[in-house]
């Protein structure tokens, strides 16, 4: 059986792009390992695996330690869409574009469309394929974890669930629309990157709030939002009087009774405005579902750009 007339050529045209891609990947994937497996070994030597729900607070702050201490560089993952976007999607056509390849392409009788939906069906559906599974182990990772700060929290729900590989295709999708247009591979890939940070941080504190409304709890000063499992939306303080109290206000009053034992903090409380752990896979359907849906729009813009612009 004779290779697919398009596939073949775009695999030996981007293999490094995707053999660059797998390295990078494998090196995230032993990180995960290694670093999973010391967690793990906190995990059970300060006893939580037995004490569960009765833990203590000294238990589990230690263990958040030592989470910190090995987890800290995860936060980063938050990255790796826009990266593969700019490394793997924004050269996809700026390359060939710079390079005249599309011209040759052209003249073996392989139109626009076809190329187009022969690279998206190669590298695409790799990535996608990829990413889930990379979000899997990243799952796995972060079980421990949940025991101090649930999935919802900000940095990890991005490499869990479904969101990593949707956000990818989104970027990859983009960064080859951004390539066809602009046609310089440099280019595409700065404004891929850019864009991915404004739709992250955009996602992150306009859109996510909103997905639906965040309860409302009221606790002692220092309690839940400092270290909780709810992702909380907002928090303040209010005094006797009911009288909210701004930050600056809060940290003046903590600065004056510093070191005074005899001072009655139940006269100030704890709002809070939070989304529970809960409503993790909600929020993942919702995120995915516009962000894959985006990443169709660019693909087809793509489409008609190139039937409108093919050389």
């Amino acid at each position: 059986m004779s290779r697919p007339r398009t596939l073949w050529p775009t695999w030996r045209l981007h293999r490094t792009a995707l053999l660059t891609t797998a390295a990078v990947l494998l090196a995230l994937v032993a990180m995960l390992l290694f670093t999973g497996a010391r967690i793990r070994q906190s995990y059970r030597e300060l006893g939580l695996d037995a004490c569960l729900s009765t833990c203590t607070a000294p238990q589990l702050n230690a263990f958040a330690e030592q989470a910190q201490r090995w987890g800290l560089w995860s936060q980063f993952l938050a990255l790796l869409p826009g990266l593969l976007g700019m490394f793997v999607g924004a050269p996809l056509l700026a390359r060939e574009y710079e390079a005249g390849t599309f011209r040759f392409a052209f003249t073996q009788g392989v139109t626009p469309r076809r190329l187009l939906l022969s690279k998206v069906a190669l590298l695409g559906v790799t990535l996608l394929g990829v990413t889930l599974a990379f979000s899997a182990l990243f799952h796995w990772w972060y079980t421990p974890i949940a025991v101090i700060k649930d999935r919802l929290a900000p940095w990890p729900y991005h490499a869990d669930g479904i969101y990593l590989a949707a956000a990818t295709l989104f970027c990859f999708a983009f960064g080859m629309l951004a390539g066809a247009v602009l046609r310089r591979t440099v280019v595409a890939m700065f404004v891929t990157g850019a864009v991915w940070v404004a739709v992250f941080f955009a996602d992150w504190y306009v859109l996510r709030p909103h997905f639906a409304p965040p309860l409302l709890a009221r606790s002692a000063t220092g309690g839940l939002g400092h270290g909780g499992r709810p992702w909380v939306v907002d928090s303040w303080v209010v005094d006797a009087s009911g009288h909210r109290l701004s930050d600056a206000d809060w940290n003046a009053i903590v600065a004056l009774h510093a070191g005074d034992r005899t001072w009655n903090q139940a006269d100030y409380t704890t709002w809070m405005l939070y989304e529970p752990g809960s409503r993790f896979w909600s929020f993942q359907a919702i995120d995915a579902t516009w962000l894959t849906a985006l990443a169709a729009a660019f693909i087809l813009t793509t489409l008609w750009w190139l039937r409108r612009r093919p050389t």
